[in-house]
């Protein structure tokens, strides 16, 4: 098992260089593609604020609270988005092209080359963004950085990457069956902005479908509430560290189903 994890390691390495390679080539596009994401953060910021000129708290969650868990749950958003989000466009870019069929017959796992095939690397200066609103907001509010949040810091984010890898896996695995599957995963774009919200918020169906068929709850809420002492969500605090692997697994055995039904479009 470990030399098998070394050896994926070693070859998405060399997948990763080889993709930086082909985005230097371009240093124009690559840098404005970062300058609009450092904008687009920006906005969503002042959007905030603006919001907090009309209110002084929304669900009794301050604007330097609100600004932690848009923080928090970007950063575990965009470490997925950087590294697991190209089966964005499976169905068009590999299943009806035919370009799976070049994954089966090499003597690795399909869905590590699906991912490897290519880095979303845009998602970086959203991720940086992301670190400097947790970082300003946890100052602002005085957090306390303990040994305990510490630790429970890193399972906590691994778990939430997991979950969006499991709920984006699972919608571009109908492309197995659909041909295509960007839609399906732009529907889930806009979905995942229910982690910029406490979860109170939401009615009693909404909270059930983020804790089940969309638990982005497990991945940004819950965890960000350790952080932030508030509220008594105990439990869900700490079934968000297991919640990850859990839904992974079950997105993964609907996608190896969804492989034993792929047929090539043939040439």
């Amino acid at each position: 098992m470990k030399e098998m994890i070394k050896r994926y390691l070693r070859i998405y390495a060399l997948y990763f260089k080889q993709y930086v390679k082909t985005r230097l080539i371009y240093h124009g596009d690559t840098y404005l593609s970062l300058l609009g994401r450092f904008i687009e953060i920006g906005i969503s910021v002042a959007f905030l604020g603006l919001l907090f000129t009309q209110v002084e708290t929304i669900y009794g969650w301050s604007f330097d609270e609100m600004l932690f868990l848009a923080g928090f749950g970007g950063i575990v958003m965009n470490l997925h988005h950087i590294f697991f989000l190209n089966t964005y466009r499976f169905g068009e870019n590999y299943v009806i092209t035919g370009d799976f069929d070049r994954f089966l017959v090499r003597p690795l796992n399909p869905l590590f080359q699906v991912y490897a095939d290519g880095v979303n690397d845009s998602n970086i200066a959203k991720l940086i963004g992301s670190i400097a609103m947790v970082v300003y907001s946890g100052t602002q509010l005085g957090i306390e950085v303990t040994a305990l949040k510490l630790l429970y810091a890193i399972p906590a984010i691994v778990s939430g990457v997991l979950i969006f890898g499991a709920i984006y896996l699972v919608a571009s695995t109908s492309a197995f069956w659909l041909g295509k599957s960007q839609q399906i995963v732009w529907i889930l774009f806009n979905l995942s902005d229910f982690r910029k919200y406490p979860y109170g918020i939401y009615s009693s169906g909404i909270q059930i479908l983020l804790v089940t068929l969309i638990p982005f709850a497990f991945a940004t809420f819950f965890p960000a509430t350790v952080f932030l002492e508030k509220g008594s969500w105990g439990a869900m605090q700490l079934v968000s560290l297991f919640a990850g692997p859990f839904f992974y697994l079950l997105a993964y055995r609907f996608w190896s189903f969804g492989v034993s039904r792929y047929s090539s479009t043939g040439s």
